[in-house]
């Protein structure tokens, strides 16, 4: 923030981080002078620092009126620290000019599956270090996907997310899911084209009860197909890649096997995949 102290018309720039706050308590940001101002102010969850071109009164006695201001060369400092003189002179505006990268490390995010919420306290599901302008992409069991930011105050169904991890466009997704009017499970191979966030984007067929059964973001993905019960069980593995090419995201995809109660599916550890034998693959 930048501000100014009425009593003696300095303006001085902080950077600050706001650890707890007590509810309906107000916090003085300023050196406590009344009829002190805020000339600017932003709430970066990454430390990105940005640049502001400050405009002083065209009536002050100062040769320079305009100049830029980088707040990455503030240090961080507790809420209440005074913060260090931007100028002397009376300020007209302080205007945003550019964005600044994070100044802190790369923030660590899990997703507590019990709660559903995000979180950086090391709770559920590790998902990855982030920095500012990342993002998180969610597969749901009834064919959605979504594509959202680190915001913590979200709230996920855990029951109905198959996949979360840190959103990577290059990837390929492979999805297997029931088509319930033929009765068969279709596979597809397809990368995520949208960037809207916060809106689902359904990417399997069309129809009554058809829901998603397995997805995956792994290069070379192996699934491992189990059907028939006792003597009669049969079991195959399938290397997606040579099983289906990479199509548009809202393909249908192609003929998998027959829907039937029996039938289990699991993704092959990537620690089994040296021993596998080659003539196991469909």
């Amino acid at each position: 923030m930048i501000y100014v102290d009425a009593k003696t018309s300095v303006s001085y720039a902080k950077r600050f981080n706001v650890s707890g706050v007590t509810r309906d308590k107000e916090y003085d940001l300023t050196k406590g002078s009344e009829k002190s101002r805020v000339h600017y102010f932003t709430a970066n969850a990454n430390g990105e620092a940005e640049v502001v071109k400050i405009i002083l009164s065209p009536n002050c006695s100062a040769k320079k009126k305009e100049f830029d201001f980088y707040f990455e060369e503030q240090e961080i400092k507790g809420r209440s620290s005074i913060g260090n003189i931007v100028t002397k002179y009376p300020i007209k505006s302080v205007k945003f000019k550019e964005a600044g990268k994070s100044t802190l490390d790369a923030k660590k995010l899990w997703f507590d599956n019990k709660f559903g919420r995000l979180n950086t306290e090391e709770k559920g599901e590790y998902l990855g270090k982030f920095d500012a302008e990342d993002r998180i992409v969610i597969m749901y069991n009834d064919g959605n996907y979504e594509i959202t930011d680190q915001e913590l105050t979200q709230r996920f169904d855990p029951e109905k997310v198959l996949l979360m991890e840190k959103f990577n466009p290059g990837k390929i997704v492979t999805a297997v899911y029931l088509d319930n009017e033929k009765l068969q499970y279709n596979i597809k191979r397809f990368k995520i084209e949208t960037t809207t966030l916060h809106s689902k984007f359904f990417f399997i067929k069309e129809g009554k009860d058809n829901r998603l059964e397995m997805v995956s973001t792994d290069a070379e993905p192996i699934l491992v197909v189990q059907s028939g019960r006792g003597q009669m069980v049969r079991k195959a593995k399938f290397k997606v890649i040579k099983l289906v090419e990479v199509m548009g995201w809202k393909a249908v995809g192609a003929k998998l096997t027959e829907f039937s109660k029996s039938v289990e599916m699991e993704w092959e550890k990537k620690d089994d995949k040296e021993n596998v034998q080659p003539e196991l693959f469909e």
